[in-house]
């Protein structure tokens, strides 16, 4: 597989005339190549025929029928329509010049592509299937990693990645497909390495007991509101210094918008309140009391099942 998506790389490089790249390119190097040239080369090695001692004077090649599976999952992913853009990119996709595109609005970078529109950035996954979000969130996260990382020193920009609902792309336990097992390892990556290139993580999640302990080992600070599970509440004492082991009884009485702040942010552990935000965010959260003293119920079953079946509420 890797020797074919090389070739792929390679044949692109050559046809555009990059001879810098080619030249010290490897695969992982970002460099676009068709995906359909990938499944002809595994289809052709699984029903290759070389020079052998058969009655047609042939023999099964060396992958012959062993890659049937590979590939009928292959064309099965490819024709899935949930994965479009995944495997069906924009035509600007397949040029060299997207990429710096792409990352100049991830970062927010200054210079000629700079996004005039400031410095944070929200990328919303809500419709990506659940089976490739781990994946789709670790490769963008990877993406600006490793712009930073290869950026000149004097030319950094710190970069903090804020990761809401952590636990469902950054879990505890890994996944059975290995999905999960790529998305924890770049980011324990992150974690552990990303102070040094200038670039931060802000784990965010409702269960901290579901989040991989790695990654949350290596944060400097803990902001915890009220937990009333008892794994949750271990596992944010376990972060808590030894000294400060008391300030884990707060936590199940903690009221609403109250939060512990212990780390290098504080110069004592604190109780603090969080003020309510002057542009709030825009919430899909029911008020069920409101709804429920209604006079008249509001659905919209039609427009739900029509949604559903398109898998898109825009």
């Amino acid at each position: 597989m890797s020797n074919s998506i090389t070739d792929a790389k390679r044949q692109f490089l050559q046809d555009g005339g990059h001879a810098e790249v080619l030249a010290n390119f490897t695969v992982d190097s970002p460099v676009p190549f068709p995906i359909k040239s990938v499944l002809d080369r595994l289809k052709a090695l699984d029903s290759e025929r070389v020079p052998g001692s058969g009655k047609d004077g042939t023999k099964a090649g060396d992958f012959n029928g062993k890659l049937s599976r590979l590939v009928a999952r292959f064309e099965a992913k490819q024709s899935d329509r949930r994965l479009g853009f995944l495997f069906k990119p924009h035509v600007e996709c397949m040029t060299m010049e997207w990429l710096p595109k792409l990352a100049h609005l991830l970062t927010g970078s200054r210079g000629i592509q700079a996004d005039k529109n400031g410095g944070i950035k929200i990328i919303d996954f809500s419709e990506v299937p659940s089976d490739i979000l781990p994946l789709m969130v670790s490769l963008i996260a990877r993406l600006i990693f490793n712009i930073t990382q290869w950026t000149p020193v004097e030319a950094r920009h710190p970069v903090a990645l804020f990761c809401d609902e952590a636990h469902l792309y950054i879990p505890e336990r890994a996944g059975r497909d290995g999905v999960d097992d790529i998305s924890v390892g770049i980011f324990e990556r992150i974690a552990k390495e990303g102070r040094k290139y200038g670039m931060g993580l802000v784990v965010i999640s409702q269960r901290p007991s579901e989040v991989n302990r790695t990654v949350l080992s290596q944060c400097n600070n803990v902001i915890a509101m009220r937990l009333t599970n008892g794994d949750d509440q271990s596992v944010i004492r376990r972060l808590l210094p030894d000294s400060l082991g008391g300030f884990g009884d707060l936590l199940p009485v903690l009221d609403v918008g109250e939060a512990l702040v212990v780390g290098d942010a504080s110069l004592l552990p604190t109780r603090v309140r969080v003020g309510e935000p002057r542009f709030k965010p825009n919430s899909a959260t029911v008020e069920f009391w409101d709804r429920w003293a209604g006079d008249v119920p509001k659905a919209e079953i039609e427009r739900a099942v029509l949604s559903w079946r398109r898998q898109s509420t825009r």
